[in-house]
């Protein structure tokens, strides 16, 4: 991940550290920053406010990356969602000769003031290139025309990150862009769909930046995939025995994709390995005491409101890493739970939710209980 000083220090404010926080500010004026607005980290965000504290102002964002900058800027960001390969990123930043001293001493005192509120689920991370390539495994990538999103986003960081253990040196990375043709709810969208039609179709789309390989980072079936597969596409695969996979390993957890998620992808067999990452919820340690009494609130209603959150919210959060009566799962490395939230979900056993939502016996239809689906 080497990076010319001047790449690093262009457009980056970030202040003295979040222990460096400003006037206290009220609880209205907390956030929490998520991605695109067409995704899973904004709909989560999204479900937070609506279920737990109405209180909490949504912010998109362009992804993990640029989160964890927002929160060191202080400006009500108490929260974010990111990825849990963003700290290793950054702890190579904060060590790289590369990048300025001055800059170094920031992220070292970002980083040391990061917690994990909890953890989220894990996120498959897809590598796909043309069914005529001969290539097949993720190792084989090295000097391709490499798709990885804009700067900053996630995707960018996981792609960027992978890349340099495998082959210590920066990826041939594609410039985003987007075709004039492509539709979708927002720019990230469109992004997304125009590189499909590249990597799918160079000859016809020769006016565009030619990809071989695009990288897309989310929790199996994405849906841009789903609705927007070209049919000549297929998956690279992780092989753990190759040079480098044991550092990417380091950050990664081997996956499979299943070919039950995209049924028009050319899948050998019902899956295919891969690796997947963690999201997170994440806070800080804040220097002024009512930031910090705001997390520790923001537990005790997270708790209370999860059976709610379950019923009603995005389907991702029946299938979290962490569920309440169960211990805390171990965290990536040099990452931390928040002590403002940690006694809180270790003790959670869920809210239950609302009456409206508990199944009554009269539900059962006689066709039903015939059939033994339900008594």
């Amino acid at each position: 991940m080497n990076q010319s000083p001047k790449k690093w220090t262009r457009g980056l404010i970030v202040l003295a550290g979040i222990c460096a926080a400003a006037a206290a500010l009220p609880a209205s004026a907390e956030s929490i920053v998520t991605g695109g607005k067409t995704g899973t980290y904004y709909a989560i965000g999204n479900n937070l406010r609506d279920f737990v504290n109405p209180a909490l102002e949504v912010k998109d964002s362009r992804g993990s990356w640029a989160n964890v900058e927002d929160m060191s800027r202080t400006k009500g960001v108490t929260l974010a969602i990111v990825q849990s390969d963003v700290y290793s990123s950054f702890v190579q930043l904060r060590d790289s000769k590369d990048v300025p001293e001055a800059t170094r001493r920031e992220y070292a005192q970002l980083l040391a003031n990061l917690r994990v509120f909890m953890p989220l689920y894990k996120e498959e991370i897809h590598f796909l290139v043309r069914k005529d390539d001969p290539m097949e495994f993720i190792h084989q990538i090295k000097g391709k025309p490499l798709w990885m999103d804009v700067e900053k986003s996630g995707t960018y960081l996981t792609a960027l990150n992978i890349y340099s253990k495998l082959f210590q040196e920066r990826p041939n990375a594609v410039e985003p862009f987007i075709n004039t043709t492509a539709t979708g709810e927002d720019e990230g969208t469109k992004r997304r769909r125009s590189a499909l039609m590249s990597l799918s179709d160079p000859a016809y789309y020769k006016a565009y930046p030619k990809i071989d390989v695009m990288v897309l980072v989310g929790g199996q079936p994405l849906a841009l995939l789903e609705k927007n597969m070209p049919p000549n596409l297929k998956l690279l695969k992780f092989d753990a025995s190759q040079p480098g996979a044991a550092k990417v390993l380091q950050d990664y957890q081997k996956a499979a994709i299943q070919k039950a998620s995209y049924p028009l992808l050319n899948i050998a067999g019902n899956e295919s390995a891969t690796l997947a990452v963690d999201s997170y919820l994440i806070t800080a340690n804040f220097a002024d005491p009512q930031r910090n009494q705001f997390i520790k609130d923001f537990a005790d209603q997270f708790c209370s409101k999860f059976g709610l959150l379950q019923e009603r919210g995005h389907a991702k959060w029946k299938s979290l890493s962490w569920q309440p009566g169960s211990s805390l799962p171990p965290v990536a490395a040099g990452w931390q739970y928040s002590d403002k939230v940690k006694a809180e979900l270790a003790n959670c056993r869920g809210g239950t939710a609302t009456a409206t939502t508990t199944a009554k016996p009269s539900a059962c239809s006689p066709q039903d209980r015939v059939t033994g689906l339900c008594r």
